[in-house]
Formats: C-alpha cells, structure tokens, sequence
C-alpha cells in the first residue's frame, strides 16, 4: 500500500496530464440533445431537399461525437496499454435513430476476442447526461460459466475509496440507465448465485458538472479507469507481477534528495559504478543486467557487481536498516531496488526494479549531464550493423541518418532536422566519406573488390587488359589515406621516364622546377604517349624511373588541369606542373607492382600501385605524407540480403571483422587474386547495411554475414506518423489505421511482411484522400497482392472488407463463380475450381469511409 500511495501522492498528477484536445463537454452536450433522433440515408430516393439537409445534420454530429469518443479510446488506450477493440456507432442497431448512449470498450490486445471489457459510456443519468466507466461484459447470459468468471469481481473487496459502486444491468443501456445497488459485497454475491441478479457490474459515475473543464473529466475517467483495472486482471485471471521485499517489509529510508547527493560525489561512489543505475533508467527503470548487457554492451556480472558496489557505498555513508535474508544473512541490493525472481528466463534470473526516490534521483543527475560521458560511449558504432525490416520502415531514410551520426560523431537520436541531415550526407558523400551500393543476384566480386577490365584502343591490333579496384576497395583505400593529402578519390598513379635512366639534368631541372617535361616535338599529335600525358589530372600521382626495370626516384602530384607547351625552352617544351614530395630516392617498388617489372614506356598508368603504399614510401624517406586518417569513413550496403555473399566478398569476409581490421592486435590481410596485392580493411571503416525481411529474414542469411553483422530492428512505427503530423485524412485516423492492418498482417502470416510507415509520410505536406488514395493503389495494395500470393480473401480481411457496411466501400469485391457456366461439360469432378472472383474496386480508394471501416 505504501507503493501504491507515493504513487498516487508523487507520480499520479504527471501520469495522468490534461488532454484538452478532446470535446468531453461536446459529447455530453451530444447525447442530451441528439437521442432517439429519427434517421434514414440522405441519398434515399424521392426525399425533399430539406429533409436531406436535416439527416446530413443528424449525420454530422452523429459523426463528431464519435470521434470525439474515439479519441478518448485511443488516449486512454495508450496510457494503460490496452486497445480500442470494436468499431463505434451513433446508430441504433437498426440505423433507423440515434443512440440513447455510446459506448468505447477497451481491452489488452491479447484478450481481444474475451467479451469482458473496461468500458467508457455516455449515457443518461438524473434528467442530463454523464460518463460511466465500467466493468463490462458482452453476453447475453446464457454462457453461464463466462458469467460466473465475468461476476469472480465480487470475490475482491470494492475500492469505495475511488468512487466506484455496483450496478444491476439488464439487457442493453437502450433499456434505460443501470440501477445502483445499495446492498452489501455478500448480498449481492449470493442473488447473482440464485439469479436473481443476472448481470452485475463495478462501475464509476462521473456526473455533469457545470463549471468544470474537458481536462475535468479527462482526469475523472482517467482515475476511474486506473480503479476498475485491477478488477479487470482479477477476472481475466492475469497474475499481478509482485516484487519483493515490499515497503511495508522493508523501507531504506533514503530520499531522493540523499541518492542525488550521494551518487553525485565521486568520494563515496565511483562514477564507473554508475551505469547499471543509468542504463536501468533508460529502460524504465526496470530490468535485469542480462538486458541490461545485452543493450549496452560489457557482461551480466560487470552491472551485478557495479549495483552491490553502489548499494554498499550508499549503505555506509547513510547506516540505513539492511534487508535480511530468511537465514539472517543481511542482502544490500534492497537499498536500490525492489527485485523479482526469473525462474526459466531468456532475460536473465533476476529482475531489479528502482526505488521511486532512486527513479528521482537518476533523473536529476541525468539532467545535471552527470551521465554525460556515458551518453557520449553510446555515440560509438559498431563497424558492421544491417538495420533491417519489413518493406517502407525507414531503412535507407535511417542508413543516411546512421552514416551522417557516426561521421560526425553523434548520436542517432541528436539527428532530427530531416533536410539538414540529408544535405550533410550528400555534403559527406561528396567529399568521399560516404558510398552507396546496391547488392543484386548478378552482383559480384569484381564490382566490389577487384578485377579485369578490357582496354581497346582503336589504334592497336589487340585487346589488353587492365586491373581495376572495385567500388568497395576503393573506399578502402581512400579511408586508409592519411589526412592532409587531399587525395582525389579518382586518384590515378602514374609512371614516367625523364629522359631515360639515372640522373640526369632533365630530372634535376624537374625535381628543382617541380614540373615533368617531354619533347615530342617531331611527332604528331596523336601519339600515344601524348594521350597519356593529355589524360593526367590535377590529384593524380605521378613516380619517376631509376633505372633496373623495379627502381623510382620521385613520387609526386599532378598539379595542372592540362598540359602547356612552353615556347621559351630549347627542347623538352611539353610540360606539366607537379608538386614532388619526395626526390633523389632509389626505391624497388617491383612488389608494389604486383610482382611486375616497370614498363618500357615513357608514360604510361600504374594500376597495381596504390596510393597509401606510395605515401608510406614517402613517409620513409621524410617526406610529408600527412596523418594517420581516423575519421570514419561509412560505406552504404542497400538491400545486402539480395546478394550472393560468398560471390561478392570471397576471401575477405574475415577481414571486416572490426578485430581483423588494419592496425588492430589481430589485424588480417589477404592477397588479391588479380594483382596479387595484400589488402585489408582500415579500422575507421564502418559498413552500414540495409535488409528488407520481406525479400528474406535473418534466418536465411548467409551464416558467415549474420555472425559478423550487429543487427538493428526497423519495424512499422505509426507514432512516427503523429510525431510529424502524417496521421490525419480528414477524420481518419491514419496511424490507428496502419496499427490495425498490421496487426491482421501478423495474425495472418508475420511481422516481417508488414506495412512500413513511410509509405504514409507523404501525408505530412498532403494530407488529402486523392493523396490516401495513391498511397493505397500504387503502394499497399500492390505489396498485399505480392504478400499474399494473390489470395484476395486474406486481402479482404486485412483490409476489412469482409465485415464492411457497404460493397462500395469494399476495395476487394468478389462474386460468386458457377463453374458450368464458365466451362463446356461436366466440371464437378474437377477439383480445386475457384468458388469466386475476385476484382479491385477502383471506387473504394475515392471514399474515405473505405478507409474508417478498415478499424
């Protein structure tokens, strides 16, 4: 009890808020002015025009109070996490007048189908209308054992404390308001065992009150259904998760104000020892350290032993009581926490829960920013993540998200200006921080690493070939880069010969000018050679001919856009700029070369050559090459799941492991097939892909991927849609819409083939039914069709056009098929022939309540 009452004394008032968007007073005002109102369709035939006018009337407020109604189901349904099970109606069962009350059950999502409920009504009541909140049960009596589970409520004391009090109901409310039963707890109990009382319910009035506000009466039924709740599990059997020891049992005596204190001083706790405090606070606050390790990292026993260290320390600045064990053994968890034990758990074998004063306390030190540099441990990434889910859940919005938070060091959730994250990515992306690539079945090695590549020149007689990095080698090779060097992601490598071998006073007048110079004077302009030279671009790196068909002397870089030919020289006029970095070495880069001998041309590319290699010759012979390059390069993998994994990467699936990256303890590297280089994978490379489970779920992935990848969960977020206000088409309630067609989706095949929110995004800049209308017809529609293999009766249920009110505003029609009618001679021994058709109704999509009585 105490538990309950610093709840109902500290915590309550936040908990319960003010909805003032909801007209409590209108529906009130609703049901005083509108019932028994007579009622047919406006578009009847033969009806004067102003009778139309007073039905649509009619219809309109109807229409208004509902969703009004439907509003509180929804509020009231998040706060006590239960749903908004049946569909509301201001018709009377013959949709002849309106309803002389309304009435919006709520139910857990798992008891669905059971006909017991906690009910919102709106009915009459001493001459003007009230709320009452209710027990309910929908049965007709006759299921006796039902009603005798459903009446188990009188088995528990009634909480006269909170307002509620016991009703005699008969029938339906239509009969007139239920009468309250002025007997005690036992009477009752034995007339509904000798039928004399068939239906009893607890309930709690909340009566019209004049000067009150909306938010008055949303508190009231707040309060009211927080009562009645217990009664609610009590009947459906559930099992109320008791922690232990109890205050009653034991209580600290420590405040808030003293855990704040005392947490907040390094003397007496460490702040190393925060975290299991911390991270159980993001989590609610309750948890065991299985979880715990299993969201943050380190192992089970490293947040056990933190805990008893904390709770120690606490205990002995403070000399609080200690709680002891049934053999007398004192336990010093209990300073902290309430705690449950986990027989048989996937979760761990212990749950903790925190202390109110202790909830209070973390959060005061969290807004202190003394979990600051915990916060920013978070930001670290792990080098290999797929983010994966079903079809339009963000995937490839979120890899841009993750990409841009791991390049600049943040956290995903400080990203949330939509269109400055996506110009910093394409900003990053420019600058060769971020590549993107698609996976496909005809996808393969040589792509992403390396291969051949056939060169035709139209002046030569035969086809050569050419050694070409693939996309993701790259990258690599650019991340592995040091900073500083401006190095063009295109980079080339290129060789000359300066006048032969050797010295020279060519060489030395380049190396000095810091140019490379050629004389082609006699020859015509499309010589080869030329052509190479024309091809240089500024970025690209150039090496100098020793001498010995293995040996340079000169590493440098393009500087010019183009060559010039420079009149002023006496020979050698072909010039182009370059900034040597190193000269006057002798370097063998035969191995560099992928094994090969230097070729006896005056220009020509170097494919094996890459360019970190050359900068750590530069790095050797003391020239500058720049730092080591630490920032975090990100390279975008969309749909990794389509690809052939083994066929892509080959050899170097171990070398993406981030302890087998390049600089680590256990640093790998394999040589390449074709130019027989060693490669690796640069430690400051993250590989970010993106998995739609509806193509292929996790199971069936390449088992070498799977055990190398930490795995991000993506599913269908309608609160997504509230948040950047998606969720509205006129009174539709397009999140509640979404929720309930994927909850049919799960029921009838997986959650790994449901609708994503981003399809209904658009409607945050759109939000009219011709846009709703797209969104369906090009895009849901299309993926039930290929979810269910064309089976048009799942389609129909997902959809709620098996229990629509009309065949117009079915999307899904289907008609009866007599065989014999379709085929010549006898077809009933012929089995498995369709008893219907099945065909889009195009009308449908234009009419929003085809899209209200999906809920």
């Amino acid at each position: 009890m105490e538990e309950l009452f610093y709840f109902v004394r500290e915590q309550y008032p936040t908990i319960i808020g003010n909805d003032s968007k909801i007209d409590y007073i209108g529906v009130l005002d609703y049901l005083r002015d509108n019932t028994d109102v007579p009622y047919s369709k406006p578009d009847a035939p033969g009806l004067a025009a102003e009778e139309v006018s007073r039905l649509l009337e009619v219809k309109k407020k109807g229409q208004n109070a509902i969703a009004e109604l439907k509003k509180m189901a929804e509020a009231f349904a998040v706060r006590f996490k239960l749903e908004k099970c049946m569909s509301m109606s201001w018709l009377d069962g013959s949709n002849t007048k309106t309803r002389r009350y309304l009435w919006a059950p709520l139910k857990y999502g798992k008891y669905a189908d059971n006909p017991v409920s906690v009910s919102v009504f709106v009915e009459k009541r001493n001459s003007d209308t009230c709320y009452r909140v209710s027990l309910e049960i929908k049965n007709d009596g006759d299921d006796k054992d039902i009603m005798k589970q459903y009446h188990s409520h009188l088995d528990i004391p009634l909480n006269v404390a909170a307002g509620l009090v016991y009703v005699s109901v008969f029938g339906s409310n239509e009969w007139g308001t239920p009468d309250i039963l002025n007997k005690t707890q036992d009477e009752i109990k034995q007339e509904v065992e000798s039928g004399k009382l068939k239906k009893v319910q607890i309930c709690k009035y909340i009566d019209r009150k004049p000067d009150e506000t909306n938010a008055y009466y949303h508190t009231e039924i707040t309060k009211a259904i927080a009562a009645i709740l217990p009664y609610y599990d009590h009947v459906l059997g559930i099992e109320k998760i008791e922690y232990y020891p109890s205050l009653a049992e034991y209580d600290p005596g420590i405040t808030a104000e003293e855990y704040e204190r005392i947490l907040g001083d390094e003397n007496i706790v460490k702040s190393a020892w925060l975290d299991t405090l911390h991270y159980l606070y993001l989590m609610g606050g309750i948890g065991t350290c299985k979880q715990i390790a299993n969201k943050y990292g380190n192992g089970a026993a490293h947040y056990n032993t933190n805990a008893i260290n904390v709770a120690k320390a606490v205990h002995k600045e403070t000399n609080c009581p200690l709680c002891a064990r049934d053999t007398g053994e004192n336990q010093y968890w209990p300073v902290l926490f309430y705690g449950r034990d986990l027989a048989d758990s996937a979760d761990g074998v212990f749950s903790y829960k925190m202390r109110e004063p202790l909830m209070e306390a973390i959060k005061a030190l969290e807004e202190r920013g003394v979990f600051q540099e915990m916060k920013e441990a978070n930001k670290e990434f792990d080098k290999n993540l797929i983010l994966y889910g079903p079809p339009g859940t963000g995937k490839t919005y979120n890899s841009a998200t993750y990409a841009v938070a791991i390049c600049d060091g943040k956290s995903v959730d400080e990203l949330t200006d939509y269109d400055a994250v996506m110009k910093r990515y394409n900003e990053l992306k420019e600058a060769g921080r971020i590549a993107f690539t698609t996976f496909h079945q005809s996808y393969g090695y040589e792509e992403f690493i390396e291969g051949i590549k056939p060169v035709v020149d139209d002046e030569a007689t035969d086809i050569s070939y050419t050694i070409e990095s693939g996309v993701f080698k790259k990258f690599c090779d650019i991340a592995g880069t040091p900073e500083n060097m401006e190095i063009d992601h295109n980079a080339q490598v290129w060789f000359v010969r300066l006048n032969g071998v050797g010295k020279n006073d060519l060489k030395e007048e380049c190396f000095k000018e810091g140019t490379i110079r050629f004389s082609w004077e006699n020859e015509n302009v499309d010589d080869s050679y030329k052509k190479w030279f024309n091809m240089m671009s500024p970025g690209d790196y150039v090496v100098s001919y020793n001498g010995a068909n293995v040996n340079i002397d000169g590493i440098g870089i393009i500087e010019d856009s183009e060559p010039f030919y420079d009149e002023q020289r006496s020979s050698f006029k072909w010039t182009r700029k370059v900034k040597w970095l190193v000269t006057d070495i002798v370097e063998n880069i035969r191995e560099l070369n992928g094994g090969k001998y230097l070729p006896n041309f005056e220009i020509t590319k170097l494919n094996r050559v890459r360019i970190s290699e050359l900068l750590e010759l530069v790095s050797k012979h003391g020239g500058y090459a720049g730092e080591k390059n630490e920032k975090p390069y990100v390279f975008i993998i969309d749909e990794i799941n389509r690809g052939n994994i083994s066929k892509i990467f080959g050899e170097l699936i171990t070398l993406i492991e981030s302890t087998k990256r390049a600089g680590m303890e256990e640093a790998a590297s394999a040589i390449l097939p074709y130019s027989g280089k060693p490669f690796s994978v640069p430690s400051n490379v993250y590989i970010l892909g993106t998995m739609n489970t509806a193509d292929r779920s996790i199971a069936l992935m390449d088992t070498a991927l799977r055990r190398r990848f930490q795995f991000i969960e993506m599913m269908p977020d309608s609160d997504v849609l509230r948040k950047i206000h998606a969720d509205k088409v006129e009174d539709l309630d397009v999140a509640a819409m979404l929720d309930k067609i994927n909850e049919r989706i799960t029921f009838l095949y997986d959650r790994e083939h449901t609708i994503g929110h981003a399809f209904f995004t658009g409607l945050k800049d759109d939000a009219s039914l011709s846009k709703l209308q797209s969104i369906f017809e090009k895009s849901v529609i299309p993926l039930l069709q290929e979810y269910f293999y064309e089976d048009y009766q799942k389609i129909q249920l997902v959809l709620g056009d098996n229990a629509k009110s009309d065949d117009n505003l079915k999307f899904i029609l289907d008609e009866k098929v007599v065989a014999k009618n379709i085929f010549k001679g006898n077809v009933e021994d012929v089995i498995d022939l369709p008893e219907k058709r099945y065909s889009i109704n195009k009308v449908a999509f234009g009419n929003i309540n085809s899209y209200k009585e999906i809920l």
